[in-house]
């Protein structure tokens, strides 16, 4: 099998921000599901997470097979989960619906 070319700098861009923007939505996750009151909800919003966390680790993959340093990305310290809710019931699920037909039509997220 032939040798694959390095990816392109447009290409290591593009996973950078992709790894941004995924590890920002499984924080919001994170914080989703630990104040939703909804049983369904809470699967609903934990299967995307497990979703999102395998692009992740898709992501972070590709790029230390490149040689590429692995952004940082979104932590647990950007979260506080002991807050109370900024956001009212429902819209945890709105928004994952949103994310879901936005984000997913990436062939990096299916």
């Amino acid at each position: 099998m032939p040798e694959r070319p390095p990816i392109t700098s447009n290409e290591l861009a593009t996973l950078w921000m992709t790894y941004q923007q995924k590890t920002m939505l499984f924080r919001m996750l994170d914080y989703f599901i630990e104040k939703a009151e909804e049983e369904q909800a809470k699967k609903i919003m934990a299967d995307l997470r497990g979703e999102v966390q395998a692009v992740i680790q898709k992501i972070a993959q590709i790029l230390k097979e490149e040689g590429a340093a692995i952004p940082v990305g979104f932590t647990e310290q950007d979260v506080v989960p002991d807050d109370p809710a900024l956001f009212a019931n429902g819209l945890d699920i709105m928004f994952v619906r949103l994310m879901k037909s936005l984000a997913w039509g990436c062939t990096l997220c299916t």
